[in-house]
Order: C-alpha cells, then sequence, then structure tokens
C-alpha cells in the first residue's frame, strides 16, 4: 500500500515539473545590430594615421589620435547615403624677448640692446564628402574624398643695437601653402546596437606646395641693407643634396608636388550622435 502512494506522489511530481518545462519562456540572448547612422546624425571620428604623408619637409597633421598637431575631426549626415566631414588644425609657437643692458655697470656686453621674435604657424583644413553604399546594419562601404588646404609661416627676427644707436639685425621669413586632394575607401562594421563603428580606410592623395623659400632681410650697423633669398633641404631623386641648395638668391622659386597610392591608410573610430 506504501509503495502504491508513493508511486502515485512521484508521478504527481513528474507531471508538475513536465508543466513548468513547458511553459517556460528562454531569455533572449540574441544581440541587435542597429547603430546606423541615418540623416541629420553626427558623429566624432578619430583616426590612426598609419603612414603620415610629409612633403617639402612639413608634415601633414594627421587625423585625431589625441596627439599634438593631429586633426580634430567630425561628420554629419545630410542623407542616409551621404554624409559631409572636415578636419580642422590649427598651430602656432611663438616667443619674444626685448631689453637694454646700457644702464647696468659691468656690463660684458658691447651693445646697448638686444631683440628677438620667433614665431612658427600652421593652419590645415580639411573638407570632404563620402556616400555610403551598403544598407546593411553590420557591415558599410563607403567612398570619401578629401580637400587639404594649408597655410603656414616660419619668421624670425635677431636684433642688436650698439651704444652709438645703431641697429643690426637679421629678418628671415618663410611662408609656404599646402594643397591637397585625397581620395579613399572605407569599411565599417557597427558594434552591437552601440551608436559606434570601427573600420579602415585607405587610398591615394595628390600634395602640392607653393613658396617654403626663406626670405632674409639684413641691416647692417652702418646702415647698408639688402635681401636674399634661401632654399632648405633641395635634395636630387637621388638623395644627394641639390647643388645650389643653401646659396643666397636675388630671386628663386619652388614647388613641390608628391602623390603616392596608399598613403592614407588610416584605422577609424566614429562615434555617433543626434
Amino acid at each position: 500500500m506504501k509503495k502504491t502512494i508513493l508511486s502515485f506522489a512521484l508521478l504527481g511530481v513528474c507531471s508538475i515539473a513536465s508543466a513548468q518545462l513547458s511553459t517556460r519562456e528562454n531569455q533572449d540572448t540574441r544581440y541587435k545590430f542597429g547603430g546606423r547612422p541615418v540623416a541629420g546624425d553626427m558623429a566624432l571620428t578619430f583616426g590612426i594615421t598609419i603612414n603620415n604623408t610629409e612633403i617639402g619637409g612639413k608634415t601633414v597633421p594627421a587625423w585625431n589620435l589625441f596627439s599634438r598637431g593631429n586633426l580634430i575631426t567630425a561628420k554629419k549626415y545630410i542623407r542616409d547615403d551621404v554624409a559631409i566631414r572636415a578636419g580642422i588644425a590649427l598651430y602656432r609657437d611663438s616667443r619674444s624677448i626685448k631689453g637694454d643692458v646700457d644702464s647696468i655697470p659691468g656690463q660684458p656686453w658691447t651693445n646697448s640692446a638686444y631683440e628677438f621674435k620667433s614665431a612658427q604657424r600652421q593652419y590645415m583644413f580639411v573638407p570632404g564628402i563620402e556616400k555610403h553604399f551598403s544598407s546593411s546594419n553590420i557591415f558599410d562601404v563607403y567612398t570619401a574624398g578629401d580637400l587639404f588646404l594649408g597655410f603656414g609661416r616660419d619668421k624670425s627676427i635677431d636684433s642688436q643695437t650698439n651704444t652709438d644707436s645703431q641697429t643690426s639685425s637679421m629678418t628671415k621669413t618663410t611662408p609656404y601653402t599646402i594643397v591637397g586632394l585625397g581620395g579613399v575607401i572605407g569599411v565599417n562594421v557597427f558594434v552591437l546596437d552601440l551608436p559606434i563603428s570601427v573600420g579602415v580606410e585607405y587610398g591615394m592623395s595628390a600634395f602640392w606646395m607653393m613658396g617654403n623659400k626663406t626670405k632674409v632681410e639684413v641691416e647692417e650697423f652702418n646702415g647698408t641693407s639688402y635681401e636674399y633669398f634661401t632654399v632648405e633641404d633641395a635634395n636630387n631623386l637621388d638623395g644627394s643634396a641639390f647643388s645650389g641648395n643653401g646659396a643666397q638668391y636675388s630671386s628663386v622659386k619652388q614647388k613641390y608636388m608628391r602623390m603616392d597610392s596608399n598613403d592614407q591608410v588610416r584605422m577609424v573610430v566614429n562615434i555617433y550622435f543626434n
């Protein structure tokens, strides 16, 4: 009798357990991929440039990698498949010293006053546009074009005045302009349902530099003044120094041009917002 009662009890427990398992809903562990931006969305872009471009001894600023001199970059989607993007870099470093020394007894200096000024500056603006082809919420394939506009100038003044109030000075000024065109192909991968994508861009560019010659203005104690131009780092294609490198020119023109494939290669992270 006891065995019969125990058998019915076990049968009831199994029936209840079976009913519970048949009505249980498993937790949905599927992840969504839906962070694709649409018209009106914006993004901050951070890029790790693998190979920096240099022209005429000047490095073109890389994309934002939280380092000094990098571009600050962002983009905005004007259509679901078109985005405009831009980067900007501003640099200036200057120092100025001016003083009189003739009123201090026991000075070893033979002059009465000195003046020194030095300033370097570079401004770079890079507008661009992207055309996106894939509508997938996982992979995003696009092509982009960039225009590089850069302006810079290095200037220094070294002046001294003697006890007869005569001044001798040398002023050096080196202005330059950088213009470039870049075209890249890019691939983005969206990270889960987060407003983040990671990807790579690669392509080619062409850069031109105008100027980058130094104008030297000289004033001597006797009142004589003259000026000339110098060209630094002028090398032949084989790397040997140009025979006129460092010469004092009465007039000179200099142009740089560089074009290369896969010199615009960077890893990119985009953080989207609206």
